[in-house]
């Protein structure tokens, strides 16, 4: 006797049963967290065979497939933000799934008045689902290939001069606000993420010839770096104390943002600043000092030098921009 048995979910045979006629019957528990399984079993008994399909639905499957895959919390809520959106659209059957139904979904994204980045963002969420259902043979990747996607919207990239910079360093802030502008003027001089800086350990620091520099993970990839450190951020961590494992006092990044656009209107500084604008901000003070692409592409961590590119065309256009300002003498 032969037994194959392939199935998309946790299961188990908690009993098998054969009848005097010569029928095979198995009783078949799923292991998994939704009540929704879909198995396929195939017994071959000589001539005979058995099969059995129940349909799962694409936000079943979604869900199932945030909970076990998604190893970050954060992309898990990316993943559920698409799922509730996915339902309110109107959910499917795994095999029913038509380019129209995906084109509609990314239509009916757009028309909740998402922005463009958000949307994108959800359809790539959930192409990783269907993808892992094309591996598991319970989706055709045709289809999503035909799909015409939300474009990548442009990056209007915004940073500080050193001069606005040196503003924000010097302006009276309240006491209790000091620990996180000290974090953003650390990120301006290193390029390190939010996510980076917050996560950043003392461990992390090392020391070389006299000079400090960072051997840490990036959180954003997973890879380990190695940071050579410039005087300022050299300053900023001798002057601090320790206090713990963690360099910089945990704070949430809206908070961080609420608190330098209040600098920077204190500042007079008319522009659309986040946090991650200190790493824009490191970048574009690397390239104007006239520091060779490639080794900005090793300071600024980037696995591609086309992303560290974007950055030169940026500081180029500022240098135009900043040459038109300049007086247009004309004779008699």
């Amino acid at each position: 006797m032969k037994l194959t048995v392939n199935s998309n979910f946790p299961f188990r045979i908690s009993a098998v049963n054969y009848a005097s006629d010569g029928n095979v019957t198995l009783t078949i528990e799923s292991e998994s967290t939704t009540t929704e399984s879909q198995y396929r079993y195939e017994a071959d008994f000589g001539m005979q065979q058995a099969e059995e399909h129940v349909p799962i639905s694409l936000a079943q499957y979604t869900s199932d497939f945030t909970e076990s895959h998604a190893v970050k919390e954060k992309t898990k809520i990316s993943y559920r933000l698409m799922l509730k959106h996915l339902r309110d659209y109107g959910d499917i059957d795994l095999e029913h799934i038509t380019t129209a139904y995906l084109q509609d979904f990314i239509a009916y994204l757009e028309s909740q008045g998402l922005q463009r980045g958000t949307v994108r963002l959800y359809f790539q969420k959930l192409a990783c689902v269907l993808h892992h259902a094309y591996k598991n043979e319970l989706f055709d990747d045709r289809i999503l290939q035909r799909v015409q996607r939300p474009q990548k919207p442009k990056d209007k990239k915004c940073f500080l001069s050193e001069r606005e910079v040196k503003r924000l360093y010097n302006i009276d802030i309240p006491e209790r606000q000091k620990p996180i502008r000290e974090m953003f003027l650390f990120s301006c001089m290193t390029g390190l993420r939010f996510c980076d800086v917050t996560q950043l350990k003392w461990s992390d620091i090392k020391r070389q010839n006299k000079h400090l520099y960072l051997d840490f993970m990036q959180q954003k990839t997973g890879g380990d770096e190695y940071l050579p450190l410039c005087a300022q951020a050299e300053t900023i961590l001798n002057n601090k104390e320790r206090k713990g494992k963690y360099v910089f006092e945990k704070t949430c990044e809206q908070t961080a943002n609420k608190s330098i656009k209040r600098w920077c209107k204190q500042a007079r500084i008319k522009k659309n600043v986040t946090y991650h604008t200190s790493r824009h901000t490191f970048c574009v003070m690397l390239l104007s000092h006239d520091i060779p692409l490639f080794t900005v592409q090793q300071l600024m961590c980037h696995s591609d030098i086309s992303t560290t590119e974007i950055y030169a065309d940026l500081l180029n256009k500022t240098k135009s921009k900043a040459l038109k300002k300049l007086p247009v003498f004309t004779g008699r």
